[in-house]
Parts: C-alpha cells; sequence; structure tokens
C-alpha cells in the first residue's frame, strides 16, 4: 500500500521526538565515544562490589538513550530496575536521596513475584511514610504495584521502571501504560535525611532486605538506572550536591545503579568520586563520528519505510549532522522542522530548502536571549576553547550554546561555540582576571 506524502512524513514526525530517546533501540546507533560498554563491562566484572556509575554530559548529547544501551547489554545477565522520572512526569528538583532510594527499592521489589514482594512492600512503604496514617496516603500495595512500569521501548526487553509524581498526585494512566493508576511521593526535597539518621537508616536496611530477596529468589545481580534526574533548572549544582554527595543513601545501596547526572557535572567540579561514584562521560557525536549521527537520523527515516537516499536531498542529512554541535537531540530537532515544512508543501521528498529551514530554526532559538555579556563568554570560549571562571559560561553549556568535545591532546574537554551561532560570535581573548 503507498501512503500519501503527508501520511508518509506525519508517520515519520512520530519518530522524531528530540524530547526522548528512541522507542525502539533497534535504532540505536554506537557513538564512537559511547560509554555504554564500559559500565556494562565494569559492572559484569563485579557486580558484587556495587559500581556506581554517573553518565555525565549535555543535556540532549544522548545519557538517556545510552542508559537504554546498558540495559540491553546486561539483558540475561542482569536483573534490570529502572526508574524514568522524566516518562512520568517529574521534575529532577523535586524529589530528595530519600525519595529515590524508595522508589529504586520499589523498581527492585516489583522483580519479585506478588506473595514475595508484598509483605516487603508494606515494610517499604511503612519506613518512607513514617506512620500508617501516612502510609495509607501511599496508596494500596495493588497500586503501588501498578504504578511501576517500564522504559518505553517496542521491545520489551527492559524490566521495570517506576513512575511517580511528587506531592501525592497520581499520575495518568496513559503515561505508565494500561491498568496503571501511578505512585504517590510525599515533598521530602527541603528534608535531609542522611544515612546516619534513624529514618535514613530504617529505609536502607529494608532495601537491603528487598536486595537479598531478590538474589535469593533469581539468582542474578541486580542493576538499578535512573533517567531524568539529569533535567535540573538553574539550581542544579547545589541538587546534585544534596541528593548525591551529602547523603550517601543512595551511594551505599547494596545493588550497582547507573544515574545520568545533569550537565553541570562537566562544567563544575564536585566531589561525586569521594562518594564513591565512578564518572563516564557522553559525548555524543562529534567532529570525528558525524557519519554515525547520519546514521541515526536515516534510521529513523527506514523505520517508517521512506529511503533517505532517495527522498532525501543528497548531504541534506550530513549537513544537520555537521550543524548538531554532535547532539543528537538537536540533529533530530532540524530534522523534524525540515519534514513539518515538507509536510506543509505535501513534497514528496526534503529538499534543500527544508533542509535549511529547519536548521535555521534551530539557529534562530540558540540566538535568542543573548546578552552582551553572554556573547562576552561565548567570545573567550571560541578564543581558547575552553570555559572561563564565569557562572554563567555552565548554563550557556546547559542550554547547548556552548559544546564540548572530548580531549585530544590534553586531559580537559575541548569546549567550543555552537557551529549555528559560532560565526556571529567575535572572538574574544579573554583578560588577566578571566
Amino acid at each position: 500500500m503507498n501512503l500519501s506524502n503527508p501520511e508518509r512524513w506525519r508517520g515519520l514526525l512520530r519518530e522524531l521526538d528530540p524530547q526522548s530517546p528512541p522507542a525502539d533501540m533497534g535504532l540505536y546507533v554506537k557513538p564512537k565515544h559511547g560509554c555504554a560498554d564500559d559500565v556494562a563491562n565494569e559492572f559484569l566484572a563485579d557486580p558484587v562490589s556495587c559500581p556506581k556509575f554517573l553518565l555525565v554530559g549535555a543535556t540532549g548529547g544522548g545519557k538517556s538513550t545510552e542508559l537504554r544501551a546498558i540495559a540491553r547489554l546486561l539483558s540475561g545477565k542482569a536483573l534490570i530496575a529502572a526508574v524514568d522520572l522524566d516518562r512520568n512526569g517529574v521534575s529532577a528538583s523535586s524529589v530528595s536521596a530519600f525519595d529515590l532510594l524508595y522508589v529504586s527499592g520499589l523498581a527492585v521489589l516489583k522483580l519479585l513475584p506478588d506473595d514475595k514482594a508484598q509483605p516487603l512492600l508494606d515494610e517499604l512503604t511503612l519506613e518512607y511514610a513514617g506512620s500508617r496514617e501516612e502510609q495509607k496516603k501511599l496508596g494500596s500495595g495493588a497500586d503501588i504495584l501498578k504504578g511501576l512500569a517500564g522504559f518505553a521501548e517496542k521491545a520489551g526487553t527492559l524490566a521495570v521502571a517506576a513512575g511517580l509524581v511528587a506531592g501525592g498526585a497520581p499520575l495518568v494512566a496513559t503515561a505508565l501504560g494500561a491498568g496503571a493508576v501511578g505512585l504517590r511521593l510525599f515533598d521530602h526535597k527541603s528534608e535531609f535525611v542522611s544515612e546516619t539518621s534513624p529514618r535514613g537508616r530504617a529505609l536502607q536496611s529494608i532495601c537491603i532486605k528487598i536486595d537479598r530477596a531478590v538474589r535469593e529468589h533469581s539468582g542474578q545481580s541486580i542493576c538499578v538506572l535512573i533517567d531524568g534526574f539529569e533535567k535540573m533548572n538553574g539550581d542544579a549544582p547545589e541538587r546534585f550536591d544534596q541528593v548525591l554527595v551529602q547523603t550517601r543513601l543512595l551511594a551505599d545501596t547494596k545493588w550497582p545503579s547507573v544515574i545520568a547526572a545533569p550537565p553541570s557535572t562537566l562544567t563544575q567540579t564536585n566531589s561525586a568520586a569521594s562518594v564513591g561514584y565512578t564518572t563516564k562521560t557522553v559525548w555524543g557525536f562529534g567532529p570525528d563520528d558525524l557519519d554515525a549521527l547520519v546514521k541515526v537520523l536515516e534510521r529513523r527515516f527506514r523505520d517508517r519505510r521512506i529511503d533517505p537516499t532517495r527522498d532525501v536531498i543528497p548531504g541534506g542529512l550530513l549537513k544537520i549532522a555537521n550543524f548538531s554541535g554532535g547532539l543528537p537531540r538537536f540533529a533530530v530537532r532540524m530534522t523534524r522542522e525540515a519534514v513539518r515544512r515538507a509536510l506543509t508543501d505535501d513534497a514528496p521528498a526534503l529538499t534543500q530548502a527544508h533542509v535549511d529551514d529547519g536548521i535555521r530554526t534551530l539557529a534562530l532559538e540558540l540566538g535568542q536571549g543573548l546578552d552582551s555579556e553572554d556573547l562576552r563568554i561565548l567570545g573567550i570560549v571560541k578564543a581558547t576553547g575552553r570555559l572561563p571562571g564565569h557562572g554563567r559560561a555552565p548554563k550557556l553549556f546547559a542550554d547547548g550554546r556552548i559544546v564540548a568535545y572530548p580531549p585530544s591532546d590534553t586531559v580537559f574537554p575541548k569546549f567550543v561555540v555552537h557551529p549555528l551561532i559560532e560565526k556571529d560570535v567575535p572572538a574574544s581573548p579573554p583578560t588577566e582576571s578571566q
């Protein structure tokens, strides 16, 4: 059956969501500087040591996709408990370490049969709530288990994810799948719970029991994956420090874990290593890996039975990749806009004009809101390849105006102005005070 041009483009638009990793990991393309293999190999080398990994890197650089790649690499070799905050509408700024430990415990608990899970679930929710009266506000055990859902993946190879909403509001069922009723969290953001406090010790104790029960039942190792924590607002360094550094609630768990960290971890120093976390950088697709990024886009087309060699102007997707700064989210964003223009024109193929329109749309977005001080900082980056010691530089990186590439001749990342705005930024060598 031959589809009309609008039907073809509309189907492709559904594959081009710049805010989410591909639901079908068959579309995954391994980046040259990817970290999924490293994480999986280190975990498999000694899972009993409970390694804790942080995926660091730019917003839109592929951390969520690498998490899912790690899950696939560990499939059949370990049990995966996946916590996807973003998919379930939870702001990273709304959860504390205490909340994340509770939700991680629920995700691991889901790996048990219901009859074995129920008594442990009662203990976990009671320790989290603090009293029987507050425990009732979390819902029934059956409802809590129904509120667990997996990473959105067509292949269905990932074990579970914990869906949640802060403040006690239930999720809509469509976010979690049929029959889901959502989970409730209390507002623990302003409450600091350390691993040595009575509440912290009690919650850790029940998580140890859950971990032991799952291992005894399955005979397999467990790995917890936490996605969405990287999507913080302007207080990212402080929140990161509060949740992962100031308390060892998550670091001391008896299961290995991989957490997607905010972009500030690549632009500002932190003490996560002293707590026990190993950082793995997700670089996206740098200047030496653009062919792989083109393949990322081509697979989206082919998945919708659109031939990119026939239905896209030659070199069109490579041009998009070149102007993406190596960030897959930006590449998908520009491609989506180009496809939308083709849909509007009822065109049989993406023309150069469509591609250029998609690129220009993102360029204009990146150019908005920049004042003279921002341009001065960008000019220093352009001249030196380094971030100046200025508080706004990390924000420009988090916003995508500055891009990081892997180290080459030094141990330091190379920072560059995003290629879509680079030509309009005058180089500005730093003064001695900078």
